[in-house]
């Protein structure tokens, strides 16, 4: 079977940076919570290998509990734990590869990033997209708690080097013999939309018209999507995904109900608390309360 051009892309992407292995240290981010910043955080609940191919990525995360920006060379990787937020701050344009490990798929992405603009707004594209229904299974699995150890060995920076070139590599038979899932050019973009929302639903500026935009359809277009495949308007969807990822939150006394608004993407307390009513039948605080009274009750 011919392969398409994606998948070379990324095979050779692969490759390439198998070729050259980095010797500056794995930028491991462990902790779950979101970075105050101004610009977009990034949440996915997968675990992530980045590797970047060109230029220099810069990174603002939390480590130890306290803010650190990270520039990540040519040849380096970050690796993200799961449930962790990402908040992207180029100073220069640079080309990366996302490796995302779910459950029951694969994914591979190489994507473009330009400097962070004036108003905060940081330009990027998918450049290849590639995915199998095949997963590394559980060695695949233990190489990533390897790298989700929080306790560092003696060898800790030469010990997850290795582990990560291990993953690239597995990864790497994966896109050369694994079987490519192929899907009709709506199911492309309907995965293409989920897969945008699900790293910029807490972002306040996502909307109709941003994902419209990025995608290069009228947001009309994007509106009959969402209604066909979900018999949903776009704002339910992504309501429905905020309201779910606040539970979590919630549940932490370190929030209260105005940061978790806030971290969820809703600029208005008031209607937060309305759609979370009308979603679970209590306000949040009422949530919080029942939850903190009777910790086994759900959801």
């Amino acid at each position: 079977m011919k392969a398409s051009n994606d998948r070379k892309r990324v095979r050779e992407a692969l490759q390439g940076w198998l070729a050259a292995p980095a010797a500056r240290p794995v930028v491991r981010i462990l902790e779950g919570k979101r970075p105050a910043s101004e610009h977009p955080a990034f949440f996915k609940e997968e675990p992530r290998l980045i590797l970047i191919l060109e230029g220099t990525g810069r990174y603002l995360m939390i480590e130890n509990g306290q803010e650190m920006i990270f520039d990540i060379a040519p040849g380096q990787a970050l690796f993200l734990a799961p449930c962790t937020w990402s908040c992207p701050v180029p100073w220069m344009s640079y080309r990366s590869l996302a490796i995302t490990f779910r459950q029951d798929f694969t994914r591979v992405t190489i994507h473009s990033r330009r400097a962070v603009r004036a108003d905060g707004k940081i330009p990027w594209r998918y450049l290849a997209e590639w995915q199998t229904g095949e997963t590394l299974g559980a060695r695949g699995d233990h190489l990533l708690g390897l790298l989700t150890d929080a306790t560092t060995p003696r060898i800790g920076e030469r010990l997850f080097n290795t582990v990560a070139e291990m993953i690239v590599a597995e990864v790497a038979g994966l896109v050369e013999h694994g079987g490519e899932l192929r899907r009709a050019n709506d199911a492309i973009l309907w995965h293409s939309l989920c897969d945008y929302i699900s790293a910029h639903w807490s972002d306040p500026s996502l909307s109709r018209e941003t994902v419209a935009q990025f995608f290069n359809r009228h947001p009309n277009h994007v509106s009959r999507f969402f209604h066909e495949h979900t018999k949903q308007n776009f704002r339910s969807y992504v309501n429905e995904i905020r309201l779910k990822r606040s539970l979590p939150f919630l549940r932490d006394l370190r929030y209260n109900v105005t940061d978790v608004a806030s971290l969820c993407g809703f600029t208005d307390l008031q209607y937060f608390i309305r759609c979370f009513r009308k979603r679970f039948g209590l306000t949040p605080g009422e949530y919080r309360k029942r939850r903190v009274d009777s910790p086994d009750l759900s959801p």
